[in-house]
This record gives structure tokens, sequence and C-alpha cells, in this order.
């Protein structure tokens, strides 16, 4: 009788590894709950500077828009298929427009925003590439997405920014994927017979 109270009395070695498995399979999970959360936080907030460096440059396009509404060589805001570290990254940079005895056309001014903002493009995304150009159709509907290429007509000067999303731990996603964000930045040409504001 004394064994049979003992047995009820505590737990079996089997009952203890049972619930230790059952424990370890769901801190399991909370890690992997975990990690996704940065994941997707890292993400955001690289979303998040992306969208700011686009509405940067929106402001600093309509501030200079007798340069942002040419669509030719003249106008230095235009950049296709842009690449971090690719060669295009070593063209010119303008006038230094910078300080309160600063000299510089329009031209150098465009020139410089570009050259800045590709630097602060190249910080703050991982493996960026950027268009900015003219183009009337960004959606491709075949594919149902964005596309890179530019029909460099209609009135609205767009810009496409793309960078490598991490998929995991340590690895890379495609980065030669479709845009992930394009936004309008000014009204190009214009309208009417009336100057687009």
């Amino acid at each position: 009788m004394a064994s049979t109270k003992h047995r009820a009395a505590g737990f079996s070695l089997v009952e203890v590894l049972v619930s230790i498995v059952v424990l370890s399979l769901g801190l399991l999970g909370t890690i992997g709950m975990l990690l996704a959360s940065v994941r997707t936080s890292s993400e955001s907030a690289t979303f998040t500077a992306a969208l700011n460096l686009a509405r940067d440059l929106s402001e600093k396009a309509r501030m200079n828009k007798g340069v942002a509404a040419r669509n030719d060589a003249g106008n230095a805001y235009l950049v296709e298929d842009w690449r971090e570290g690719g060669a295009s990254e070593a063209a010119s940079t303008g006038a230094a427009c910078v300080g309160g005895g600063a000299v510089c056309s329009t031209a150098d001014l465009a020139a410089w925003d570009m050259n800045e903002w590709q630097r602060r493009i190249a910080k703050a995304l991982p493996d960026a590439r950027a268009s900015v150009c003219f183009d009337e159709a960004p959606w491709n509907a075949a594919a149902d997405e964005y596309t890179w290429t530019c029909s460099k007509t209609g009135r609205t000067v767009v810009v496409k920014l793309g960078w490598t999303p991490r998929a995991g731990l340590g690895a890379k996603a495609d980065s030669s994927s479709a845009p992930r964000l394009v936004m309008q930045l000014v009204a190009g040409q214009v309208r009417d017979g009336q100057a687009g504001s």
C-alpha cells in the first residue's frame, strides 16, 4: 500500500520529459515569432526611409521646377536605372550649392541635389536601385506590378525605388524584382496653355 501512495504523490520521468518537450516547442515558436517581428520591423523601417527619400526628392524637384519639368538631357533629376555602386554613380556632381556664398545655376543645383540624394539612397537602402523619369504608364497590368522601364513620355515625373529585402537569416531576396516604391514627383509639362502649379 505504501508503494501505491508513493507512485500517486510524485511525477513519473515520462511526464517530466513530455512537459519539457511541450515547453521547448512553445519556446521555439516564441523565438520564431520574435525573429519574424524583427525582420518585419526592419523592412518597415527601410520602406519608411525610402518613402522619406522620395518625398525629399519631390520637394527638391518642386522647388526647382524649371529644370524638373524638362523632358530632355538638361534635366539632371532624370536618372534611369541607377544602382548603388554602378558606373552612373560617378556622374557630374555640379557645383557645391551649399552655404551663403554659393553661386550655382538651377542646373547645377539639380545635379547637386541628385548626387546628394543618390548618396543618401546608397546609405539608407540595401542594394539600392532607382529611376527618376517621365513615365505615363509605370504600372504593367499584364504582369500586375510596376516596371523599371520608363516610357519617357507624358507629363509626370515619377521616382521608382528598389532595394533588396532581407529574406531570412543571412539570405537575400532577388534584387532584380519590380520597384518596391513608385511615387509621382511633379507634373512636368505645360497643360492647356497654363503652367502647372
